[in-house]
């Protein structure tokens, strides 16, 4: 049997190696860790970012946030714009159909800016205007932000299930203030999951009932 304080120094030694794996990617500034009083405020700032998100498009899910904050470790990078974003994090449902998704290609964007049956809102296209229009809030469109791998992780030894997820921005904004850093130098942020001990974590759970009362129009704000 491991002893507390061997176990302990040995999660402090796995910590300490993640850490260092994600200073050495182009683009990171900043590896930090976080505590419960992080993570409670962090779990707050979400459910306020979904319940927001519901008045502008219907419904929003952030799986890779949700799944991060039920690892036994999770930490912050915080990236400036030599990092590689990831693409395509952003998708749209409705009725089970995909509708919209972001999208980085400016060809593509032109293309069906074009197309009478299509709309664009920023980076993402929403492919069915229809789907948008007939949404309310007994049928919403819901807004998927996938979770993201870690492939530099997966090397390292004794630790397992790393996701990668992308906050709000009311969690950038929390965490920016944590480290007390212009905003100038820093494009963006992410929240790193990972287990210690081999487990199956179930997602954070935002109460959907709780989220939807917050919709006062019944209708999607959208431009159409």
């Amino acid at each position: 049997m491991i002893a507390p304080m061997t176990k302990i120094s040995q999660q402090t030694s796995i910590i300490q190696s993640v850490k260092k794996e994600l200073r050495s990617v182009k683009g990171v500034c900043r590896v930090i860790s976080l505590d419960t009083a992080d993570l409670d405020k962090i779990k707050e700032l979400e459910i306020l970012d979904e319940q927001i998100g519901c008045k502008m498009i219907g419904r929003k899910h952030n799986a890779g946030i949700r799944k991060a904050l039920c690892s036994d470790v999770v930490l912050s990078l915080m990236v400036n714009k030599e990092y590689d974003w990831p693409v395509n994090t952003i998708k749209l449902y409705h009725k089970g159909k995909i509708i919209g998704e972001d999208i980085q290609d400016h060809n593509t964007i032109n293309e069906f800016s074009g197309h009478a049956d299509s709309f664009i809102m920023g980076n993402i296209i929403f492919y069915d205007k229809e789907s948008v229009r007939n949404s309310n809030i007994n049928d919403p469109i819901c807004m998927f932000v996938t979770e993201q791998s870690c492939p530099r992780l997966d090397t390292l030894g004794g630790i397992s299930d790393a996701v990668m997820g992308i906050p709000s921005r009311y969690t950038h904004d929390y965490l920016q203030l944590k480290i007390a850093r212009d905003q100038k130098d820093i494009l963006g942020s992410f929240l790193v999951g990972f287990n210690i001990d081999k487990r199956v974590s179930l997602p954070f759970s935002i109460d959907d009932g709780r989220i939807s009362t917050n919709i006062i129009d019944r209708k999607c704000q959208l431009p159409l």
